[in-house]
């Protein structure tokens, strides 16, 4: 290999010598053996370092390849109609997951209908395997979605997907396992402005057993700005795009079952968004919203965090109704007392 010392003019054009060494090379051979190996995340960086690269980079192909391998849903053909030309750009909506630390929506902004429908392109993977992968329409333009809570099922009833999981009598084990091997992925497409965005926390939030069926609950969350009209003691409020994958099968030794996929939004107080609602808040993401790499664990962490803020509001909403309960009760014992002395004079 030749020797690695950049001259002053490959430094002030960004070069190195091992991108020079790369450029020595064929085009065909740098495309066909070195780029296909790389990430899309590697790949972007790479097409930083040399205009030679950038456009080598930045071929359609290569991003057509790393979007299906990244996420099997995606070569659906009824996502390839919305992105065939432009892999690299929904690669950049939807890798990895969503940082959403913007403003809340603004007041013109919230009497927006985004699009028709909404495409969302799912796949939830086992020990970096997927195992599920679907496509599903959702109509944005009827009452049917813009009035009730905003929710959408990816299995019907009486579907039963088979999981290489095995179940096992210890449940912290069995809990913790999940939180390391189950990811999901949830990208929810706008096919009008071609835009996505994905909605899932990658690693679970939060594993638990329902004590009645005993199906274990399995959630992905994103926490996302609201609306001040959601804000109503914190000042701005915050909302939670909460992703539920059921589990069932309990036989110890035996492979268990995903039995329901859901998407919900829901504000600082558990309630359900309705579909109106939660558009506007995916057009803000969208929009404003930005993908972060980080580390695994985050997304936990975050969440917490987003509990406890719950809590926190929770109990100054508290504290307040109970001053105004006490003011109240004063009030009335002062009319009372004040009722009888008027009664006990005249």
């Amino acid at each position: 290999m030749a020797s690695c010392s950049p001259t002053t003019s490959e430094r002030d054009q960004g070069g190195s010598c091992m991108t020079t060494t790369i450029l020595t090379l064929h085009p065909d051979i740098v495309e066909t053996h070195i780029l296909t190996r790389l990430d899309g995340q590697t790949l972007a960086a790479a097409a930083c370092t040399s205009s030679q690269l950038h456009s080598l980079c930045t071929q359609e192909n290569l991003w057509r390849e790393i979007c299906s391998s990244t996420w099997p849903s995606a070569s659906d053909p009824r996502v390839q109609t919305i992105i065939s030309d432009d892999h690299r750009s929904f690669f950049s909506d939807s890798f990895p997951v969503l940082d959403c630390r913007q403003k809340p929506p603004s007041k013109h902004t919230r009497d927006v209908i985004i699009t028709k429908e909404l495409i969302s392109s799912v796949d939830i993977y086992y020990q970096n395997k997927a195992i599920f992968s679907k496509v599903a329409e959702t109509e944005t333009v009827t009452g049917w979605f813009q009035f009730p809570p905003f929710r959408i099922d990816l299995l019907d009833l009486k579907d039963r997907l088979p999981t290489p999981i095995q179940f096992v009598g210890e449940t912290d084990v069995l809990f913790k396992h999940l939180e390391e091997n189950l990811t999901l992925s949830w990208i929810i497409v706008e096919p009008d402005r071609r835009r996505a965005v994905n909605l899932s926390s990658r690693w679970p939030v939060s594993v638990e057993e329902d004590w009645l069926t005993h199906e274990l609950h399995v959630k992905y969350a994103v926490v996302m700005a609201g609306d001040q009209r959601w804000g109503l003691f914190s000042g701005r409020g915050l909302v939670e795009c909460e992703v539920m994958v059921i589990l069932g099968g309990q036989e110890v030794g035996g492979e268990m079952y995903v039995k329901e996929v859901t998407m919900q939004m829901k504000d600082m107080e558990g309630k359900n968004l309705c579909g109106k609602d939660s558009l506007v808040i995916l057009k803000e993401v969208m929009e404003n919203g930005k993908g972060k790499r980080g580390r695994k664990g985050e997304e936990k962490e975050g969440y917490e965090e987003f509990l406890q803020k719950k809590r926190e509001r929770k109990d100054k909403k508290e504290r307040i109704e109970n001053v105004l309960n006490n003011v109240c009760l004063a009030t009335g014992f002062l009319l009372f007392v004040a009722f009888l002395s008027i009664k006990f004079f005249f």
